[in-house]
């Protein structure tokens, strides 16, 4: 078990001088507190890959993080090798997505490349609760190959502080078994009332059960989260779908998983080429 004093960090601050050119001021930082910061660095992946005339043919956008856990190595590596496999993961996507571009536009007429706007491939990441007991962040991605509308989807990870060890719904949970069955009747009760019920597919009640992986919850300050990707329970209009549930009506959550405070004090770098949390 590791005490930890958790803050996070604003290593640099954005301030605009009379000329209005943007200056980076270092903000200041207690060397003695280092020790006990969690720090999430967002590192951009943005690029426009082009052939070669020069046609662009994959925007690529997003960020990666790179996770320091104050003294803690292990956890720290751990953590940031599981982002280094998804940055793997997303180039070899990206390798993918340039050569069917490619074969794309070349089988296309002329009049047809003066509209060409590309693919584009995007992966970023938004930090949602740091503390002691719990790193959740937020994984949005979507994919543009010359459809009608890019495909999104979102995906969430949980990871335990202390080890760098991805949190499963049976580590957080009393049981198991039965913290699932609530969380479907609670979708289920929260879509009954939803407002745009009238979006959902015909019949959608019997795919909620689809919803819950362990890929698409995470704790948030104030509840248990859980990601509705779109076509499980409603087409791509309605959008990916969010449901809290507040952790004083979860009955299946382990005690040490509810936060001990509402958040951490939060600062955010201007836009830059890293965000740093």
């Amino acid at each position: 078990m590791i005490s930890r004093v958790l803050s996070i960090l604003l290593l640099t601050t954005c301030l605009v001088s009379n000329s209005g050119k943007a200056q980076v001021i270092p903000a200041e930082i207690d060397s003695s507190r280092e020790a006990e910061v969690i720090r999430i660095t967002l590192q951009k992946l943005d690029q426009v890959l082009k052939d070669k005339n020069g046609v662009p043919m994959l925007q690529v956008q997003g960020n990666i993080p790179v996770v320091t856990i104050g003294g803690n190595q292990k956890a720290t590596k751990k953590m940031n090798d599981f982002y280094q496999n998804k940055r793997k993961a997303f180039e070899v996507q990206q390798a993918i997505d340039f050569k069917q571009a490619q074969e794309d536009y070349k089988g296309r007429s002329e009049e047809e490349r003066a509209y060409w706007e590309g693919y584009g491939l995007g992966m970023s990441y938004m930090p949602e609760r740091l503390d002691e007991k719990v790193i959740s962040l937020i994984e949005n991605n979507d994919e543009y190959t010359g459809g009608a509308h890019p495909n999104s989807w979102r995906y969430a990870q949980n990871f335990d502080p202390n080890t760098g060890r991805r949190l499963t719904l049976k580590d957080i949970t009393t049981d198991e078994k039965a913290a699932i069955t609530f969380i479907n009747q609670e979708l289920l009760k929260q879509t009954n009332k939803y407002e745009y019920k009238e979006y959902f597919f015909e019949g959608y009640e019997k795919n909620i059960k689809d919803i819950l992986t362990e890929d698409t919850w995470y704790l948030s300050d104030n509840g248990f989260v859980v990601i509705s990707n779109e076509y499980i329970i409603s087409p791509h209009a309605v959008g990916i779908l969010e449901f809290s549930i507040p952790y004083e009506v979860f009955p299946y959550l382990k005690k040490e998983y509810r936060p001990l405070s509402k958040g951490v004090p939060n600062e955010v770098t201007s836009p830059m080429e890293n965000k740093v949390y």
